[in-house]
């Protein structure tokens, strides 16, 4: 998929014959959220762009907008196609299946009539899942890095006890006591606990398969709702700043308005999305190192 992708350079606007329904797919319980680039009702329930783009852009360029707008589209991808695990990949692509559905293009060329203003929502929504995508790969591999060292501890086996001599006296019932041998009695115990622990053991090891062998959008669809809202929770002001730079960057370029009526071949419009789920990935990456760098080596 990737190595074929032409990611669109240009936006063509042409006066449209109509605007069709709003699409608002959701991606498990991720609250992977794209929102619609059609609108019923001409776009007043859509996102306010205006209020987008004044609180995310700003007039200067920051470090993570010059590293991203450095880096050639098609080296973006390839990177990503690269790099990127397979679950990853999967994820996008499905996001963008949901979108716009998975018709071939062979069957049916599909035209989509938009406004600017929603194919930058869009664009925002895109990037911000591509963002939640790199960090739930991040906090999905953590985990099971714990899990198995975990594993490996308990691998060794419970620490040798000191031998129990003597007896020791246990109530059987209120007012009724028993002397009993403390060393058979300890064993006893010890067997229980054992057995506890294995099953214990085994449990934390098939839930810890069941991960390592899900798909990423089967991982942040059985995060809980405040853990699923973490993930977009650790973006930075710069990162947001960036996206809004790189949104006003490609539509300025594309000579796309923000009220303009537009139409957009499936084809080019699934090229956008996963240029930007794409960009939003690699944002998140560059903010990690970003993180790291301060954290060891100071600002």
């Amino acid at each position: 998929m990737w190595a074929s992708l032409f990611v669109v350079s240009a936006l063509v606007l042409q006066p449209a014959a109509r605007v069709t329904r709003t699409v608002r797919p959701v991606v498990g319980r991720a609250v992977v959220r794209a929102q619609s680039i059609f609108s019923s009702d001409g776009g007043d329930s859509g996102v306010d762009w205006d209020k987008e783009a004044a609180a995310l852009a700003t007039t200067g360029q920051n470090n993570f907008y010059q590293t991203i707008k450095a880096i050639p589209v098609p080296d973006l991808i390839s990177e990503f196609a690269e790099k990127a695990p397979g679950d990853v990949q999967d994820a996008v692509r499905l996001t963008v299946a949901q979108l716009l559905g998975s018709m071939p293009t062979e069957v049916a060329a599909l035209t989509r009539a938009t406004t600017g203003q929603n194919i930058a929502s869009l664009m925002f929504s895109m990037q911000m899942t591509g963002y939640m995508f790199r960090n739930a790969q991040y906090r999905k591999g953590l985990l099971e890095s714990l899990e198995s060292s975990e594993g490996s501890e308990n691998d060794v086996g419970s620490p040798k006890l000191p031998a129990v001599t003597g007896t020791i006296a246990v109530e059987m019932a209120p007012g009724l006591t028993a002397e009993v041998n403390a060393a058979a009695y300890m064993a006893e115990l010890r067997s229980e606990v054992e057995g506890l622990r294995t099953q214990l053991i085994e449990a934390k090891q098939q839930q810890a398969d069941a991960k390592a062998g899900s798909s990423l959008i089967q991982y942040v669809s059985s995060l809980q709702p405040e853990e699923a809202k973490d993930l977009s929770t650790t973006i930075s002001k710069d990162v947001l700043e960036a996206m809004g730079q790189l949104i006003e960057n490609i539509l300025r370029d594309a000579n796309v308005e923000p009220d303009a009526v537009m139409e957009a071949s499936d084809t080019k419009l699934k090229e956008l999305l996963v240029w930007q789920l794409i960009t939003g990935y690699k944002l998140r990456e560059l903010e990690v190192k970003e993180e790291i760098k301060d954290k060891f080596w100071g600002s």
